[in-house]
């Protein structure tokens, strides 16, 4: 892949619970390992604020769902109990619904194209949607990986999907391209998806190759297919009622950090992805599956007018034409 674009919106954001002027501990929350890219990325962030502010301002990573799913982060964010949370672009199918097609699965070209996208004008709209009706707004976007689709039997077409036990995010446009496949649902905590998978009550799960290297999957799946359904976006989030707390210097030094986190993050995503796949298909003991993945266009286009209504088309094809 070519050198990716900046993914940050250099937007204002706020925090919860902060006083003008003084120097403040700050809490992040997440549901990533500490090793993973996010997990990564969120440490990264929390070291530019500690760097940009002198050591005035301390940002706490809460790693690992210690605080819940991202949904529960989000809202934590909400009554003041953490400043911030990083979360991945599902949360738009929960939340900014109108838009929930940027998260369709096999609609994207490449990483670059859902990064222009997310960065560009529909991104914004999204930004401005979630600050309108939810009190939240992403600092910036970032890509962190391609998803593929892991199993404990090697799936080759679009038939042997037929049946297999998949965990998916219980997110509306997931599930409605997916069940296009007739792969059989199961909507299961991101948290509890290694015990799943390891008592077989799902035979599949899918995520980027770093997520699944990170939570350990290998352990308890055989084979990894090159689906690519779907470049993984996540963002920053904040609660935008409190930045006017902050003193301009600590401010810009946030917005700074979250800039370069997000640029530096998807310049990682870039080349983590082969890395760790190379990984899982060698020390990781997986077996990689070059899937046949024809005719799934036709299986799912008639996802956007079923979830959007009249006006699924038309974001779709503003997706399709975005140009990167």
């Amino acid at each position: 892949m070519k050198f990716l674009k900046t993914v940050g919106l250099a937007t204002a954001f706020t925090l919860s619970a902060v006083g003008a002027g003084k120097a403040e501990d700050f809490r992040l929350a997440h549901q990533f390992a500490p090793d993973s890219l996010p997990g990564k990325s969120a440490q990264h962030f929390a070291d530019l604020v500690a760097e940009k502010t002198n050591g005035e301002s301390k940002v706490t990573v809460l790693p690992g769902g210690a605080l819940g799913d991202e949904r529960a982060n989000l809202q934590q964010i909400g009554s003041g109990s953490v400043d911030f949370a990083l979360t991945g672009d599902l949360v738009i199918s929960f939340m900014a619904q109108p838009y929930m097609l940027v998260s369709m699965p096999f609609i994207y070209e490449s990483p670059q194209h859902s990064i222009a996208v997310f960065n560009g004008e529909i991104g914004q709209e999204i930004n401005q949607y979630l600050e309108e009706n939810h009190n939240l707004q992403a600092l910036g976007w970032q890509y962190v990986g391609t998803r593929m689709l892991t199993a404990s039997k090697p799936v080759r077409n679009l038939d042997e999907l037929k049946g297999l036990r998949t965990r998916l995010p219980g997110a509306q446009m997931w599930v409605a391209t997916w069940e296009k496949t007739d792969v059989e649902i199961a909507s299961i905590a991101f948290t509890e998806l290694y015990l799943a998978l390891q008592t077989g009550t799902v035979e599949a799960e899918e995520n980027p190759p770093n997520f699944v290297r990170a939570q350990k999957f290998y352990e308890v799946q055989d084979y990894i297919m090159t689906t690519n359904h779907v470049p993984q976006m996540q963002a920053f989030f904040a609660n935008p009622g409190s930045m006017a707390a902050l003193d301009e210097a600590t401010r810009n030094a946030i917005l700074e950090a979250a800039r370069e986190t997000t640029e530096w993050t998807s310049q990682e995503a870039e080349k983590a992805h082969q890395a760790d796949l190379d990984w899982l298909t060698s020390e990781g003991g997986m077996e990689l599956v070059e899937i046949d993945m024809t005719g799934i266009q036709d299986l799912i286009k008639d996802v956007p007018t079923q979830v959007l209504g009249e006006d699924g088309p038309a974001l779709y094809q503003r997706i399709v034409d975005t140009r990167y």
